[in-house]
């Protein structure tokens, strides 16, 4: 993904001689400007009411209101939301629906609903989807009595034209290339077999026909990720992790393999959340016993390599609300 000295227009040698001469000042000028650049931020909130098995959604809508709140730096609550989607948006919400028990949780995408829509959108502005409608379903989403206009949709209601992701072709839903004119990920923290976690990144396998392909070379989803109506589209990215799955996902195999991570984690920046969420799973997994997360997920690094976020935990600041 990066060019050679030569075709930046230096070649080797200049390359070294230019080391040698500012060897002397340019650490410090580099570490000073490391000092200053502003770090990604990953708001977390954590309540011991999210491990119950019955989450009250007001709890998790103040939760949710409060890292809005800090992350766009606003002390009104619908400003905050403003600050991200404007009213006149059609808003897509991309939810993990794919297995019951290890679902993006009704209280989470309600809770966005409901600060969207008091924020001054139109609830027909609002489309929840993952791949098909039967996820609504196998999730427990149902249509919300306070909001009845918000639009469900499934990924495979229409596809549009072939586009390339890493070594992979594939075809994006329309849901964001033609209906969205925003989008929020709402993702659910699990271990994978195959790609190591699944979070912010992985979330968007739900929205092509190929997921398939991509579980063949994981690091193809940062590529996914990186098509211009998915990473100009998102706002903002929230990630379900209220309950986890430290082992054996991406499906509930029964409560041994979870744990109450009692969390729910908000970012703008998709990587920084990834990162964070992949190293509460790693901690939790350590402390199970299970040793580091197997396969590791390079997925993540490699998003940080094409320039989607940052994967460096030194570079993020994790800010508890």
């Amino acid at each position: 993904m990066t060019r050679s000295n030569r075709e930046c227009g230096i070649d080797r040698r200049t390359f070294l001689q230019g080391i040698a001469v500012g060897a002397a000042t340019a650490p410090l000028a580099s570490l000073a400007a490391q000092d200053q650049a502003p770090k990604s931020r990953v708001i977390v909130a954590e309540r011991d009411a999210f491990a119950d098995d019955d989450v009250d959604p007001k709890a998790v809508k103040q939760a949710v209101d409060a890292m809005v709140i800090k992350l766009s730096g606003k002390s009104n609550i619908d400003e905050a939301w403003r600050t991200f989607v404007s009213p006149k948006e059609t808003v897509a919400l991309k939810f993990n629906g794919l297995f019951k028990r290890a679902s993006t949780s009704p209280e989470l995408i309600w809770a966005v609903c409901r600060g969207l829509v008091d924020a001054g959108l139109a609830e027909d502005k609002i489309i929840i989807f993952d791949r098909k409608l039967s996820d609504f379903d196998t999730a427990g989403i149902k249509p919300f009595e306070d909001m009845p206009k918000i639009r469900r949709m499934g990924a495979d209601s229409g596809w549009d034209a072939e586009v390339k992701a890493g070594p992979f072709k594939t075809k994006l839903s329309k849901v964001i290339t033609q209906e969205a004119d925003a989008m929020i990920n709402l993702s659910r923290m699990k271990h994978h077999v195959i790609a190591g976690v699944t979070l912010t990144l992985k979330n968007h396998l739900g929205s092509v026909p190929n997921p398939g392909d991509f579980h063949k070379h994981i690091d193809a989803v940062a590529e996914l990720n990186a098509l211009e109506p998915i990473a100009k589209k998102t706002r903002l990215t929230l990630c379900d992790a209220m309950v986890g799955i430290f082992d054996q996902g991406p499906q509930f195999r029964g409560k041994h393999w979870t744990w109450p991570a009692k969390s729910l984690l908000a970012a703008t920046d998709v990587v920084a959340l990834d990162a964070v969420g992949a190293d509460m799973l790693r901690k939790a997994r350590m402390a199970k016993g299970k040793g580091p997360t197997k396969p590791d997920p390079s997925h993540i690094a490699h998003a940080a390599e094409i320039g989607l976020g940052t994967a460096d935990l030194q570079k993020i600041d994790v800010i508890k609300v």
